[in-house]
């Protein structure tokens, strides 16, 4: 048999559905379970069940009606049907509107969307025995008043009814010892206290004998700031009938604890008021666990710092008062981390933890009290500098955060180095929305990282609509592989001795229908920030083995051609690469041995032990592996012994620079003894002058690419040149010419 009828609030007919379903596993049928979907139409199906007289133990509610407030509709609801246990749905974690409903509706609780389905079924199971115990605490008042009114009748009849009434009360008495509740009862007549059982001692502190013997103690153990409110607590209970309050104690250990006492005026057959009886139910730890629910929602897990929605709040906050005082300024500072992942993947997570709460706690020592540091997530922080005097304030933080951060941070036994980028925004009049702001800053930050990093920016219009801008280039480059606007261009490797092509290497282009060609400088910083590097990378790599297997079938010359292929770091890591290697090979044709894969240095040092179990795959296959840009990161002689490499690339900064700088010239020739030591070749990139590329040769260089040979080509040019077979170099004739001498003329014949 039903118990009564629950009802659920919400606008969202998906919702109200899924909070039923949930519902109706909880509680099985002990309960109907009714829906509104709008405050007036919940309103209306209260008037019916009253009018019905069926009970309604428990509502839910969500926040946002279309017609009102949820946090209002409780409140109406809580003058209506006080006894009727009250939820909160909230999907924004609005602050205010949850203090509301706790004061105004006496919220049972508030659930954030969306909710957790067992912590769900815990707080209804929870409502429902509450409204359950006070049922049976009325009930138990109204057996309590015929008991006595029938022991109080037979005295007067006989009595050998005596003893009867005896045993009732003993049996009452022990029932009552038993409960961890405080029972108490009052006298109309001056409030003195006439009962307390033993769980007061408990729940107090002190004796029984201490309450019955002083009469003040009941109020002096309550906490100062909430003594108001209990001081005239028994003549508002006898002036209502039934009335209930929360408020702390102070136990004689110091220890505060939370109370609710709920009282109801007990009355003879002519509803003369003869007693005040009433339940304390100790509430601490459910008012330890709404404290911590609500810190939860506004606080960072790891730092402890305000998330993100106590940060939009304050904003919002700032705003309002930007509107109200004059002259008020403030100001938002976008904090993100400069190389924090590099960290993280090389270090571990715990240290990246680690150093993430030491970063919280000297951003907090870079402010006032008055300023709110929150962390966004990730490797995001942020700062409200309240009440600035301009701009200057602002970047006066952003200069000490910068500076501050050049020191190390000692974590664990690791000695950890990193740096800030970061966006500055100001109060203006413009905004009025908090989400502006944050967006602004994070735009500005965006633009620090993109000069260099290590530095900050400050906010203009301009940073928006360059923001949309690339944001376009990013829907266009979601297609731009459907669409087939991506094309291959090949620069040429040559053997500097032979004057010969050996190799191309892959470079990606995009063919924009409306903006034209666009240069890999500006759409892949898009792609691995938003993750479609991964699919760019595998089709460059299928595209390029299979046009290299088309031009090994079609040009002789081409036989014994190779094909270099940049990797993503992303693409290295992921975990079907190996797979799809060899499903490119498969589909192609194309030898294994013909196929150069190029790596970086940083992208070796993530994950070690992982990335050397892939290249030793890749090597199974006759995969040679180049690692680029040699000399310019980490260069250290360990890591190139631990990794299967095949060949070193001298990154172009060296080779421009070491006609005229001797130090170059010796890095470039520690360089090519290094590789010849390991048993490795050398490719020098970025070779623009026949001056450099004898030099070079005369060094022991074997191989190198550059505009003095050729620039990026398409298909349909290499083809030309395939078909013309003829040297792009002409190298020098005297093995022991100077390097610095005038050069022989050069033949090269370019399509």
């Amino acid at each position: 048999m039903s118990k009564g009828t629950i009802i659920c609030i919400d606008d969202d007919r998906l919702i109200l559905s899924s909070l039923r379903y949930q519902l109706q596993r909880i509680i099985k049928s002990t309960y109907e379970i009714e829906v509104a979907e709008s405050g007036g139409e919940a309103l209306e199906l209260f008037s019916e069940l009253e009018a019905d007289q069926i009970s309604i133990p428990l509502v839910i509610c969500d926040q946002n009606l279309p017609d009102m407030g949820g946090d209002s509709l409780l409140s109406y609801l809580q003058i209506q049907y006080p006894k009727t246990r009250k939820i909160l749905l909230t999907g924004d974690a609005n602050l205010e509107a949850v203090i509301h409903a706790i004061n105004a509706a006496n919220l049972y609780r508030y659930i954030a969307k969306p909710w957790d389905e067992t912590d769900l079924g815990l707080t209804v199971k929870a409502a429902l025995q509450s409204y359950l115990q006070d049922e049976q605490l009325l009930d138990q008042n109204r057996t309590l008043r015929a008991v006595n009114a029938q022991l109080h009748a037979q005295m007067n009849e006989r009595q050998s009814m005596q003893q009867k009434l005896q045993d009732s009360e003993q049996r009452l008495e022990s029932i009552l010892n038993s409960l961890d509740d405080v029972v108490w009862s009052a006298a109309v007549d001056g409030f003195q206290l006439l009962y307390l059982n033993p769980a007061a001692e408990k729940v107090h502190g002190y004796a029984v004998t201490s309450f019955l013997n002083n009469p003040d103690l009941w109020s002096e153990v309550v906490h100062p700031a909430d003594r108001h409110q209990v001081l005239h607590f028994f003549e508002h209970l006898l002036a209502a009938g039934h009335l209930s309050i929360e408020y702390r104690i102070l136990r004689p250990d110091g220890e505060i604890r939370w109370l609710k006492n709920r009282g109801h005026v007990i009355t003879d057959v002519q509803e003369i008021p003869i007693r005040l009886d009433g339940i304390i139910y100790d509430i601490t730890e459910q008012k330890r666990a709404q404290a911590q629910l609500l810190y939860d929602a506004f606080h960072d897990e790891l730092t402890g710092l305000p998330n993100r929605n106590l940060l939009m709040e304050r904003i919002s906050q700032s705003l309002k008062r930007q509107c109200r005082v004059p002259n008020y300024q403030f100001a938002l500072l976008f904090i993100d981390l400069d190389r924090f992942k590099i960290i993280n993947d090389s270090l571990g997570h715990t240290v990246g933890d680690q150093l993430l709460v030491a970063i919280a706690n000297l951003l907090e020592h870079c402010v006032r009290s008055a300023d709110t540091v929150a962390r966004l997530g990730g490797d995001e922080f942020t700062i409200l500098l309240d009440g600035t005097q301009g701009i200057e304030d602002a970047t006066q933080v952003a200069e000490r955060i910068l500076e501050t951060l050049t020191s190390p941070f000692q974590v664990g036994d690791h000695s950890v180095f990193t740096g800030a980028s970061i966006g500055i925004t100001s109060s203006h009049e413009q905004y009025t929305d908090a989400t502006l702001l944050l967006r602004d800053a994070d735009i500005a930050m965006y633009r620090a990282k993109a000069l260099g990093k290590g530095c900050f920016v400050i906010f203009s219009p301009e940073m928006h609509a360059q923001t949309l801008s690339l944001l376009q280039l990013e829907r266009d480059l979601r297609s731009a592989v459907d669409r087939q606007e991506l094309v291959l261009y090949y620069q040429p490797i040559i053997a500097l001795k032979a004057g010969q092509l050996t190799d191309v290497e892959v470079l990606v282009r995009w063919q924009h229908p409306e903006r034209g060609l666009v240069m890999p400088s500006e759409f892949i910083p898009i792609a691995e920030d938003t993750g479609l590097i991964i699919e760019i990378g595998k089709w460059v790599l299928q595209e390029a083995c299979i046009q290299l297997r088309y031009l090994q079938q079609q040009f002789p010359s081409a036989s014994t051609l190779r094909v270099s292929v940049n990797l993503a770091s992303e693409q290295l890591q992921e975990p079907n690469f190996i797979h799809d290697v060899d499903q490119i090979l498969t589909q192609s044709g194309l030898d294994g041995s013909y196929l150069k894969l190029e790596l970086t240095e940083s992208m070796l040092m993530a994950h070690e032990e992982k990335h050397i179990t892939t290249l030793r795959q890749l090597r199974d296959r006759k995969i040679q592996i180049s690692l680029d840009d040699f000399g310019t990161g980490y260069s250290s002689l360990s890591y190139l012994y631990r990794f299967p490499l095949d060949t070193l690339k001298i990154d172009r900064s060296f080779v421009s620079r070491m006609m005229a700088n001797p130090k170059d010239t010796e890095i470039v020739n520690t360089i090519i003894s290094l590789a010849r030591t390991l048993n490795m070749n050398v490719i020098a990139e970025g070779i623009e002058t026949e001056a450099e590329a004898t030099h070079l040769i005369h060094l022991g260089c074997e191989y190198g690419q550059g505009y003095l040979f050729s620039p990026p080509v398409n298909r349909q040019q290499l083809e030309e040149y395939l078909t013309a077979n003829q040297q792009w170099f002409e190298p020098p004739q005297a093995p022991d010419a100077s390097p610095l001498s005038t050069p022989p003329p050069i033949t090269r014949s370019m399509p």
